[in-house]
Parts: C-alpha cells; structure tokens; sequence
C-alpha cells in the first residue's frame, strides 16, 4: 500500500521506487501482486507516467487512512516501550521559521520537556503534500490551508508594510496601487510570500520576471537590495525585527485596508494527536505580540499591532 501511495503521489514508477528506496522492477512486481489480489488494475499507464484508476482512487483513498491507522500504531507502540512519545515532526514556511522558531522552540521546551521534536523549513507546497502523506504531523504556514483533510488553528495575523530606501522619501500611508511604477523585488517562484505581494499590489499573475533581474530565495537579500536603491518590497512584520537593520531602510504603513497573511498552524483530520496539537497551536498563537514586536527608531508610522487568535 505505502508503495501504491508513492506512485500516486509521483504519477511515476521510477520516481516513486527512488523514494521508497527500491529498485523499479521489485516495486512494479509489488504493485502487479497488489493488483491481481484486487482482482482490478489501480494504475493507468501513460507512456512513462501513471494516474490512478477509478477502482484506483477508491483503493488509494482507504489505503492512505489504513497507513494513517498503522503509524498511529507503531507511535503508541513506540510509546508503550520506551516511556516516552515518538518525535512529532513538523515544519515551517521559510518566510516564517527563522522569525518564530526561536520563540516557539522555547515554548516548547517548557511546556513539553519530555516529548521530542524534530522540526524543519519547508516550502507550503511540499509541506502539505508530505503531511498529507505522513511523513510530517503538523506544518505552520502563511495560507488558507485546504481544509477538507486539514484541520487547521490560527495563530495570529501578520500585516504587510512597505520597505523603502529612506532616500526614495515616500510619505505613508501607501496606496499600493501608486506602487506600480515602483520596481517591486520579490521572492523567487515557489514561495507563498510572493504570490501574496502580487495580489496585495494588483500585479498579473503573468509577470515576467525576465525584465525583473532579481529573484530572491530569503526575505534578507531583498532588504539589502532595498537598502542599497534598487527598488521596494512588501514585507510581513514578523520578519521586521530581525531583518532591519539599516539606517537606509524605511518602513511605510499601507493605505486602507492594508494587507496581511493569516499564520495558522495545520494538522490531518484523521491525526490521533490532536489533543496534543491544538496545545501546541494555542501556545503558539500566544507568542503574537512577542514575534510582532517593531525595530526600534526603523519605523515611519505609528504602529503595527499584533492580531492574535481569539
């Protein structure tokens, strides 16, 4: 079934028997055997890829709870024998992990000071997908998460505010939409920061990025790049008190009503360590005010509040 589930998530045999760490022949011969029990084919060749049958997405579908049920198993087990609980296993978007991490390994630690973690940074795409898949138990991110298998907490409210070089004297509030002959950096393809600075600011989701030379992969090349004049950008306030730290940055409030990404904290539906997660996501949501908290004498407006969960 795991080997089943793999060619579904990669829509390839060779790909999925690289991941299961098998060769392609001794994971093809295991899907055959899975099939000829079942009396049904559950995959449909195509060419050098596959897709799931009808009778294959059924099969798929009760195949994913059957190894949710099996891992949740060998957890209690784990626990059983050794007194204590396996690792919970988690990550973080990159635009969030370096900001919060620190304050929410701390809470961790005092508030679970036997239980194991074993948490990481990772793009929301490739989050979901391997929650989705077992292999993490919870994920923090900055977007609405599909909620159909996904439980999900909010943690708090992160506005936007824009960097500028303080010598481009721009004079706040913003109106994002006066922004547009503005050369607006952003994050490179992949992060969800980015898509959300393109909607904040009204651009097409075509941009070409061609006629735009950079392309970053963190938050702190694009301040270095604002700071030395080479354009503007949107940035959460989450990052601010690390990432500013030039005299030449300013930062601007924007116009009515603004802009802001929602961090919630996600889980699986079908998790038996829900109980435990909410905690967690309750614990993190109370560390708004501590990770929002504004660089001092770097700010041109009045003030960004911290919204957290109710």
């Amino acid at each position: 079934m795991r080997y089943a589930l793999a060619v579904q998530k990669h829509g390839h045999f060779g790909t999925a028997a690289e991941k299961c760490h098998v060769t392609q022949p001794a994971l093809s011969q295991q899907i055959q055997v899975l099939e000829n029990h079942c009396g049904k084919k559950l995959f449909e060749r195509l060419g050098k890829n596959v897709i799931p049958t009808r009778f294959g997405e059924v099969f798929l579908q009760e195949a994913a709870r059957i190894i949710d049920q099996v891992d949740s198993l060998e957890e209690a087990a784990h626990e059983a024998r050794f007194g204590l609980s396996a690792p919970l296993r988690g990550a973080l978007i990159p635009t969030i992990a370096p900001y919060f991490l620190p304050h929410f390994l701390t809470t961790l630690a005092e508030n679970f000071p036997t239980q194991l973690f074993n948490l990481g940074e990772m793009q929301t795409e490739p989050l979901l997908d391997q929650l989705a898949n077992g292999e993490l138990d919870f994920g923090i991110i900055g977007t609405k998460p599909p909620l159909e298998r996904f439980e999900a907490q909010v943690l708090f409210d992160d506005p936007f505010v824009l960097a500028a070089a303080r010598q481009k004297q721009l004079k706040s509030p913003i109106d994002l939409n006066a922004m547009q002959k503005e050369e607006l950096l952003l994050l490179s393809e992949g992060h969800c920061f980015r898509d959300q600075a393109i909607e904040a600011c009204s651009l097409s989701t075509e941009r070409d990025d061609k006629n735009h030379p950079f392309a970053a992969t963190s938050l702190a090349t694009i301040v270095e790049l604002v700071a030395k004049g080479f354009g503007v950008t949107l940035l959460p306030a989450l990052c601010l008190n690390r990432e500013i730290r030039s005299e030449n940055i300013a930062l601007h409030e924007l116009q009515s009503p603004g802009a802001h990404r929602t961090i919630s904290m996600v889980w699986r539906r079908t998790s038996t360590q829900k109980q435990q997660l909410r905690q967690i996501a309750t614990l993190g949501s109370a560390l708004a005010s501590a990770c929002l908290t504004m660089p001092a004498k770097r700010v041109d407006y009045k003030s960004v509040a911290a919204t957290p969960a109710p």
